[in-house]
């Protein structure tokens, strides 16, 4: 979809009346018809991808281009609509570099290795569901799988054991705020990029990775020992944690437990773990009496910021993947994901399309008037999977059963993640997608509107 398009379908959805998303949970039409039509209301509101940031700047950042890519590639593969597939291609190499390590120039100063697990996240998404490539990728070694093992060698060399006996930061930049903190989600992030890789591609050294950097995380204390899972630990003892519980949190480390017992074929040690974190996000995140899953901390406040709504939407695609990589928990997660399809379905009847989904399924079937991109992604994400592929064992391939994509497990870009912001951004890397006239004048006209629409302001680096 160009930007002429976007921009007629911004018009079109203003032009529409109100029509609720009906879903059936039980047919597979009923499923791909609703999804179509949120993934429509995602990529029509929120989603730039021929933009240096891939989302409309501010409120949204860069590190949700990554994470709307992932829903993206989950839509293709579990509804087998391609109508957004060429957006993805062109958003990936947008966020690929120069130097085909997931830090473009544009944001190497505030990058945290949060945003760059979260791209690299994306990257093993499409690597897992065989997402096609194109011959360019291939020539400028920027393949799915390539560009993970890239980070996953660029993250490694970043573990500190110098403080806390190991861990990230959640900086790369030794000079931005949190360069002193290590949070659950960077390196929440990169055991789940460690265990997926080991996974897919049976490298022992993915799965040392994986098992140090979890274990890490229990022996400090970042994940309690009753699976309380706080937000990160300050240097320079990591005694003081920041004890808010956030649901992708929970659903990252479930993702990197499923992916190691499938890879160490059902070791006991890692279903106790899946076990457990599974206990614990029911008990902390699901809704006692309807089963809606809530972002706890903000949620029923009304204090969520931009990052916060996205949160439920990372947590059902990891329970999603978790169903699929370790195959007995299938039973127990789907009832609660078909669930909370229905729920996030219902709240689909806001803004001028009458499509638009809320933030609360929690407080039944009705639109709260909280709408953004968080919210059509979470309830993209919840709906997708229920979808037939999510059944044991759905759509996830590896390298010797029907993986496509190449490997380099030596990648390490060119950079070295040493930030230059001082380099061009290559513009011949779109050349190959024939963008037109029409496309930079309707990419024009939206900069217009965001900057009418926002004000500008600095960036608090927190995706939380």
């Amino acid at each position: 979809m160009r930007f002429s398009s976007l921009l007629a379908g911004g018009l079109l959805v203003l032009t529409q009346t109100a029509a609720a998303i009906e879903l059936d949970v039980d047919s597979y039409d009923s499923i791909k018809a609703a999804t179509k039509i949120i993934a429509r209301e995602l990529a029509n509101g929120y989603w730039d991808p021929y933009s240096v940031h891939g989302v409309p700047h501010p409120p949204y950042y860069w590190w949700l281009h990554g994470a709307i890519l992932g829903g993206i590639v989950d839509y293709w593969a579990m509804t087998g609509d391609d109508t957004y597939n060429a957006n993805v291609t062109v958003g990936w190499l947008r966020g690929v570099s120069p130097s085909l390590d997931l830090q473009p120039d544009e944001q190497s100063f505030s990058e945290g290795n949060d945003d760059q697990g979260f791209w690299s996240i994306m990257s093993m998404d499409a690597t897992e569901r065989a997402f096609p490539e194109t011959e360019g990728q291939q020539e400028m070694q920027a393949g799915f799988l390539e560009i993970t093992q890239t980070v996953q060698n660029l993250q490694a060399g970043r573990w500190d054991d110098q403080t806390c006996g190991g861990g990230l930061r959640w900086q790369i930049n030794p000079t931005n705020d949190g360069y002193l903190y290590k949070n659950t989600i960077s390196n929440g992030l990169f055991f789940q990029q460690s265990a997926r890789l080991a996974r897919y591609t049976k490298n022992q050294t993915y799965a040392d990775w994986a098992e140090r950097t979890y274990k890490w995380m229990r022996e400090v204390k970042v994940i309690k020992d009753d699976f309380y899972v706080t937000d990160g630990t300050w240097l320079p003892d990591c005694k003081k944690f920041t004890e808010k519980r956030w649901s992708y949190n929970y659903g990252t480390l479930l993702a990197g437990c499923a992916a190691m017992y499938n890879f160490t074929n059902g070791e006991a040690y890692w279903k106790e773990q899946i076990d457990s974190l599974l206990q614990a996000t029911y008990a902390t995140f699901f809704h006692p009496e309807s089963g809606a899953i809530m972002e706890i901390q903000c949620q029923d406040s009304n204090t969520c910021n931009a990052d916060q709504p996205s949160f439920k939407a990372y947590l059902s695609r990891w329970m999603g993947y978790t169903a699929q990589v370790a195959p007995y928990t299938y039973n127990d997660i789907m009832p609660r994901l078909r669930t909370n399809a229905k729920l996030a379905a219902a709240t689909c009847t806001g803004g001028p399309s009458g499509t638009a989904c809320g933030l609360k399924w929690n407080t039944g079937p009705e639109f709260d008037g909280i709408m953004g991109l968080g919210e059509q992604l979470s309830a993209l994400e919840v709906i997708q999977n229920t979808a037939p592929w999510v059944a044991p064992v759905g759509f996830v391939v590896d390298m010797d059963n029907g993986g496509t994509s190449k490997s380099n497990p030596n990648g390490t870009g060119t950079r070295g993640g040493v930030h230059n912001r001082n380099s061009q951004y290559l513009p011949y890397r779109l050349r190959d997608y024939n963008i037109t006239l029409a496309d930079r004048v309707g990419a024009a006209i939206i900069t217009l509107v965001i900057v009418v629409v926002f004000t500008l302001g600095a960036r608090f680096t927190m995706i939380h």
